[in-house]
């Protein structure tokens, strides 16, 4: 390892060190294990039957694999991470934003002065053209 990429070298590293502990304090490891877990699911009940019979399966909750069930009990017993029952445990309210009408400037009109010249017309047609020169 040279001199040279070591010092750009640790600031990833300790970069990464720190959105790896944010993300497992946040609780998306279980996020991931059940990502996975379904993504197993999904491939196997596909070969199985049909995809759309295979999605059912995989998110109806009654047909679980051995790493659902410890996905579950995992995020049961994780006492940082709150307890998923019907209800949500933060309530989000909504913020109702009046609507802007943005109004286009008017336009300054602009006049035109009419003449009252009259064009003036050729009396004479142009020349005719040399004729050409011919090439043999």
């Amino acid at each position: 390892m040279s001199h040279r990429t070591t010092p750009s070298l640790l600031p990833r590293i300790a970069r990464l060190v720190v959105v790896g502990a944010i993300c497992l304090s946040l609780g998306m490891h279980w996020a991931l294990l059940q990502g996975i877990a379904w993504t197993g699911m999904l491939i196997s009940f596909a070969r199985e039957g049909a995809v759309m019979e295979a999605v059912q399966k995989t998110f109806d909750g009654q047909h679980g694999c051995p790493l659902c069930h410890k996905v579950k009990e995992g995020r049961d017993a994780d006492p940082s991470q709150p307890q998923q029952t019907g209800q949500s445990v933060k309530k989000i309210d909504a913020v109702l934003v009046p609507i802007t009408r943005l109004i286009a400037p008017a336009a300054e009109t602009v006049s035109f002065v009419m003449t009252h010249e009259t064009l003036v017309r050729r009396s004479k047609l142009p020349e005719t053209p040399p004729p050409r020169r011919e090439v043999a």
